[in-house]
């Protein structure tokens, strides 16, 4: 979305806090701290800004470069901070949104903003810039930290809000639990850093960015092996979709609702992941039944019906032997249960049935009610909803139902 399209209330704060961050630096002369060592760690910044790795499912990315930054607080002031972090203007990926420069000209106004913020912090706390003694400093050092998290926190916080309406929880839910702990692991590195340079200098410095890279290298080719994952399994997916000609990517628009949900009702990411991949494969268990039967344009016969009600069990007892997810296999087993009992394959009820399970009866029923079958013509999305609501307590989870809707009616898809 270009700035134009925002919403009005977008374009004032966006626009102010790049104002506020824009004053901040015309108030900060480089002149002042400007030397070839802070240019170093500037550069070095940049350097570690730009090796950053992509989180799963592209929920951002994380690097080590918050360890340079936070060096920089600590040894050359708040305007150094400053500047340093608003050269991550230079990132390689501030120029992948020409369309929507206004985000990433946001997101360096409001690192501006947490860096020059902090380096008072450590200032006021008693911190003394370019002399770093832990034992001295530790509490000018935790508040400056603070304050960075603090600043940055909620400047995000009031873009996520007043742009998607998203709430304090869904934004530390979905947006800072995975960069939280990155931060944390890596700012004893960025006190260790500033602890070498003024001890032994840059050439201590360069040395110990070599087991820092390797470390990252490590980590990289671990997300790596994550996507490549679950790129097997979204192929797997959709063949197993392309047996049923009339779902096609019903697995994945059942991965995306049901994820929504969990985090909608505030369920732990580790869960929400393992519940992606468990709704990828909710039909795999359709790879025993014949084409022929799921394709079939007539009513079945009972024989038939009873092997397509199979297939939630077959699926199961394939997902059960997959490591990272077969502790949760019932929650494919159980996708078709209904609440009040009449669902299959083992007709159970109520607080019986998992909530993952439960998730996954509304994200299916949803999209089945809105895709064009062999059997039904499409509902619109609010007529969908209507149905979902209608059968709560019966077919479907009240609760599961009610949070669905706050995401559908936050996206703006129902009224």
């Amino acid at each position: 979305m270009s700035f134009k399209e925002e919403p009005l209330e977008v374009k004032i704060y966006v626009s102010a806090v790049i104002f506020a961050a824009a004053l901040f630096l015309a108030l900060h002369n480089p002149l002042g701290f400007l030397s070839l060592s802070a240019i170093f760690f500037i550069i070095l910044y940049l350097l570690l800004e730009n090796v950053d790795v992509t989180l799963p499912n592209n929920k951002g990315s994380v690097s080590v470069g918050y360890a340079a930054s936070l060096a920089i607080t600590l040894l050359f002031g708040p305007g150094a901070a400053a500047w340093g972090n608003f050269a991550t203007i230079l990132h390689k990926r501030t120029w992948e949104h020409r369309k929507a420069l206004h985000k990433p000209l946001f997101n360096v106004a409001q690192l501006t903003l947490a860096a020059g913020g902090a380096g008072y912090a450590y200032q006021f706390f008693g911190g003394i810039t370019g002399q770093v003694a832990l034992l001295r400093d530790f509490h000018a050092i935790m508040m400056s930290i603070l304050v960075y998290f603090f600043i940055n926190f909620v400047l995000v916080m009031g873009i996520f809000y007043l742009a998607q309406r998203m709430s304090f929880f869904n934004v530390w839910f979905i947006v800072f639990r995975w960069v939280i702990p990155n931060y944390l692991a890596v700012s004893p590195l960025g006190v260790l850093i500033a602890a070498i340079y003024v001890s032994m200098g840059i050439p201590a410095v360069v040395l110990l960015m070599i087991p820092l890279m390797l470390a990252r290298h490590t980590y990289a080719l671990y997300m790596e092996m994550r996507s490549q994952h679950i790129s097997t399994i979204k192929a797997l997916t959709k063949a197993i979709d392309a047996k049923d000609h009339y779902t096609h990517g019903h697995s994945e628009r059942v991965a995306e609702h049901a994820v929504a949900i969990a985090a909608e009702m505030k369920l732990p990411e580790d869960f929400q992941e393992k519940l992606e991949y468990l709704a990828l494969m909710h039909d795999i268990g359709k790879i025993s039944t014949p084409e022929t039967i799921l394709n079939k344009p007539s009513k079945l016969s009972d024989e038939e019906f009873i092997l397509i009600r199979n297939h939630p069990e077959v699926g199961a007892e394939i997902i059960k032997d997959i490591k990272f997810i077969g502790a949760h296999a019932d929650i494919v087993r159980h996708h078709h249960e209904r609440i009040d009992g009449g669902g299959y394959p083992g007709g159970i009820t109520g607080e019986k049935i998992s909530l993952g399970a439960k998730i996954l009866c509304v994200a299916d029923a949803f999209d089945a009610m809105t895709s064009a079958r062999i059997y039904s013509t499409p509902k619109s999305k609010q007529e969908a909803v209507a149905e979902l609501e209608r059968c709560c307590n019966t077919q479907f989870c009240q609760d599961v139902v009610k949070a669905f809707v706050k995401v559908l009616r936050r996206r703006g898809e129902i009224s």
